[in-house]
């Protein structure tokens, strides 16, 4: 086996890290209520007191929790939802992008107080040897923006912050995030100016710059810190669905993403199901003899084979794959993680290549 040299680390982050990112035994205080869910956790009763707020998302919720309750997936299920309201040309999918924004930033201020297993997956990958991080985060939440504000007090102050050029990583969130938007220029309002962005009965018009915002959660009101142009502020982030999904974030981030990716030979996968084609696509450009460990809770092993047909698609293409099913919580403390940031070679029992 040729030995990968490259000095550059990618970390795929899926929602399987948000989920298991908390740890009772370490975090000062953890609120289970507001665990990150999985995709079909995202409608779940407990975070009933949030989608109250949203009328026309609750009287889905009846049809979508019985089919779950059967067995259905919920992607798909969702799916079929969204894709009957665009036959018919009823707008309630609009409000879905609201609800996420609301519940992942609630979640990311309620779940725990104390360090995160995203504090300690940012202070080792970031003391390690390697000279170059990229992190490429699917999750809406806030838990990595934080970890990197604990570690230097990095300040996320625009978009551009994401990527900075003088530090040792940079952050790409191609789903979004619940501090990214867009202003919504037709979105209706009352006599008083108030903004009514559940009104909106036509397909949506928005500004072209996305723009990095912030939450009042007294009033539920979101601006642009220093002030900005008026307007309603809509949330960017991508809906949940088994269909293809389209990126958000800046196409420079993308860019940048694609570049390093092309000359990383190292790659961990944390809780990410393997099943988004927009990712697959960015992994695809992954070089011969790279190495890739994939974290993951129950389903490690059915991950790494979608992941090896994705991405192996020349047969002159070989891979090292290790495959870890302990989650993201263990992982980061695991003695096989100590292995890889050493970048010493995966264990035979553990590896295969291909």
């Amino acid at each position: 086996m040729e030995r990968a040299i490259s000095n550059k680390l990618t970390i795929i982050l899926g929602a399987g890290a948000s989920h298991d990112c908390g740890d009772r035994n370490t975090a000062a205080q953890i609120n289970e209520a507001y665990r990150p869910p999985l995709a079909k956790g995202i409608f779940a009763q407990q975070f009933d007191a949030i989608l109250n707020r949203y009328p026309v998302l609750t009287a889905r919720l009846d049809e979508l929790r019985t089919k779950l309750s059967k067995g259905g997936n919920f992607e798909e299920i969702f799916r079929g939802l969204l894709e009957s309201a665009e036959r018919h040309r009823n707008f309630w999918p609009l409000q879905l992008p609201l609800y996420l924004r609301e519940l992942f930033w609630t979640i990311s201020e309620d779940y725990l107080q104390g360090s995160s297993k995203f504090d300690t997956l940012v202070r080792r990958v970031l003391e390690s040897p390697f000279e170059e991080v990229m992190f490429v985060n699917l999750n809406y939440d806030l838990f990595l923006e934080d970890a990197l504000t604990n570690y230097d007090r990095h300040e996320f102050s625009a978009l551009s912050s994401y990527v900075p050029v003088s530090k040792k990583w940079r952050y790409v969130k191609p789903h979004g995030s619940v501090n990214w938007a867009r202003i919504l220029e037709n979105c209706p309002s009352d006599g008083t100016g108030a903004f009514l962005p559940s009104r909106l009965q036509e397909m949506p018009t928005f500004s072209s710059e996305l723009r990095l915002v912030m939450w009042n959660r007294h009033s539920h009101g979101f601006y642009i810190p220093g002030g900005g142009p008026p307007g309603y502020l809509y949330p960017q982030v991508v809906v949940p669905t088994d269909r293809s999904k389209s990126f958000v974030c800046p196409k420079d981030h993308i860019d940048q993403a694609q570049a390093f990716i092309q000359s990383c030979q190292h790659f961990l996968i944390i809780g990410f199901s393997g099943r988004d084609d927009d990712v697959i696509g960015l992994m695809k450009g992954i070089p011969s003899h790279s190495r890739l460990a994939i974290i993951s809770k129950g389903d490690a092993r059915a991950i790494s084979a979608r992941v090896r047909t994705a991405i192996t698609h020349s047969k002159y293409k070989k891979v090292l794959l290790s495959s870890h099913d302990i989650g993201f919580s263990k992982f980061v403390t695991d003695r096989s993680f100590d292995a890889f940031l050493e970048t010493e070679c995966f264990p035979k029992a553990r590896t295969r290549q291909f």
